[in-house]
């Protein structure tokens, strides 16, 4: 397909001049039959507009016929290039590498017979609600919620399930 040149569309459209020859008919209709200077006015209007639009867009043509530049670069650059930098570490750092342990005692009791590390994790995921609750932190109790109905359904009632199966 050929390029689409707007401008060239815009200052041969046959549209636009089929709907001219349609108005300029119709305005003289109605100045001889009516005599109103407002259809005139509007006709005038109409085509100092269209004066406008054109030599808005012949400038912008002018312009771009300047500025168009053809710029051909054929200076290679690599930039794959690796430099060894020296950097002299002058700050003391200390890292904590200290670690600290809390135990849980957990007692969880729950109907059926199902894998202990279930059992264990529900019963973390509970322990962390009751912690939350402490803490007074409504955000964090919700998703602890979540995460429980979650867990609940994605393993608890699937292992009963398929341990009725069978």
């Amino acid at each position: 397909m050929e390029d689409f040149n707007l401008r060239n569309y815009l200052y041969n459209n046959p549209l636009l001049e089929a709907e001219k020859e349609k108005e300029e008919k119709e305005d003289k209709k109605d100045v001889k039959s009516k005599g109103k200077k407002k259809d005139v006015k509007e006709d005038k209007l109409r085509e100092y507009i269209r004066g406008k639009i054109t030599s808005i867009l012949q400038e912008a043509e002018e312009e771009e016929e300047d500025v168009n530049v053809d710029v051909e670069d054929e200076e290679n650059v690599d930039v794959d290039i690796e430099k060894d930098v020296d950097i002299e570490d002058t700050e003391d750092i200390t890292i904590d590498d200290e670690e600290s342990e809390v135990e849980t005692d957990i007692d969880v009791k729950m109907p059926g017979d199902l894998d202990p590390s279930v059992e264990m994790i529900q019963g973390l995921l509970t322990k962390a609600q009751q912690e939350a609750e402490k803490l007074g932190d409504p955000k964090l109790l919700d998703q602890i919620g979540n995460t429980i109905t979650f867990f609940t359904r994605k393993h608890v009632v699937k292992g009963g399930l398929t341990e009725n199966k069978k």
